[in-house]
């Protein structure tokens, strides 16, 4: 029986297909209900057609992927990856595969050319019989003796000698895309560890960053910044006690070249790293993502990665409390809302 392995946090969940017709989405009337926020409503439908399965999408808004591309209808085959959103699936229908297994026909392959005379070649054209070559007429004296003179075959026709092997073909050469692929992370070797490769092979797990999660991440996130706060208030407080007065001047230059350590950090790296990596160094040892809101594999661009800074600026003016928001069910912040990208968690 045709069956969905529903993979979910806890576990695979196996759905077996008794109705012609499986409607998939989050409301309480489909069939199967997926109470994931990045589910729509009524996300496809399951049809029986023939022998076999096809999914339709239903005018979702994350769209139907069968084994990784985003299709309108498209039929289904066993071991067939379907991606709902961030819900993945896995079609079985062994008696499918045993069906197309037990239909399939051995066709006998030739080994060589056949080769062909030309009386034979134009017999075929013309519909006829190929005419068979008259045996030589003997003489009275060969038949009384019995000796017949045996006439020699005709020699075989000259055979083209084989085509070289073909040259095996050249590998490109390293361009700037080979280049960006092959180079698995471009920043320096002391930071690889902490951020993600390029690409990134984890797998979404279909489930949303919580809070706590996601908190511990940023906490992560701001120990860089806290650490060069203590080092940085440590140095002005010593080159106060150590210079006097003129210590200040040289204290005011470092609290500067802080601001722009700071700054550069807050407003540059960590945004660097959501569009080039997926995640900062606390979101990947959170196991969380930053995606866009309709892609779970894909990365944000420059703009959304700005508008999540600013959505982070609007927390901090407000004291955090906008963090609050992550606790309700879509489990979105404003700075998610604003950019329309969401913190999804992966497998490693």
């Amino acid at each position: 029986m045709a069956k969905l392995l529903v993979h979910e946090t806890a576990g695979v969940r196996e759905f077996e297909i008794v109705d012609n017709e499986v409607h998939m989405g989050r409301e309480l009337d489909n069939t199967l209900r997926l109470p994931d926020p990045s589910i729509s409503r009524h996300h496809c439908v399951l049809r029986k057609v023939g022998e076999g399965y096809e999914i339709q999408d239903l005018q979702s808004s994350n769209g139907v992927l069968v084994n990784g591309n985003r299709v309108q209808s498209s039929p289904l085959r066993d071991g067939d990856r379907v991606t709902l959103g961030q819900v993945q699936m896995t079609f079985r229908d062994p008696q499918l595969e045993a069906s197309l297994s037990t239909t399939a026909v051995s066709v006998q392959v030739p080994q060589g050319t056949v080769r062909m005379s030309a009386e034979e070649l134009a017999a075929i054209h013309s519909g006829k019989p190929p005419v068979e070559a008259e045996a030589p007429a003997l003489s009275q004296d060969q038949i009384a003796t019995g000796q017949v003179v045996s006439q020699a075959p005709p020699p075989a026709p000259p055979v083209a000698p084989p085509f070289p092997p073909a040259a095996p073909p050249k590998a490109p050469e390293p361009g700037p895309f080979l280049s960006a692929v092959a180079q698995a992370n471009p920043l320096p070797a002391f930071l690889q560890p902490f951020l993600p490769p390029v690409p990134d092979d984890a797998q979404p797990t279909g489930e949303r960053g919580d809070f706590g999660s996601r908190l511990l991440a940023h906490l992560i996130d701001m120990v860089f910044l806290v650490a060069l706060w203590i080092a940085i208030f440590v140095l002005q407080s010593v080159l106060s006690l150590a210079l006097g007065p003129g210590g200040c001047l040289i204290a005011a230059l470092v609290g500067l070249l802080h601001f722009v350590v700071v700054v550069g950090y807050a407003w540059l790296f960590l945004p660097y790293c959501w569009i080039k990596f997926g995640a900062s160094a606390g979101k990947k040892i959170m196991k969380l993502r930053v995606v866009p809101e309709d892609n779970p594999r894909g990365r944000i661009d420059v703009g959304a990665a700005a508008l999540r800074m600013v959505g982070h600026f609007i927390n901090g003016l407000l004291m955090g409390l906008p963090y609050l928001m992550i606790l309700g069910g879509e489990r979105k912040g404003i700075q998610d809302l604003i950019s329309k990208s969401v913190v999804i968690k992966v497998d490693r």
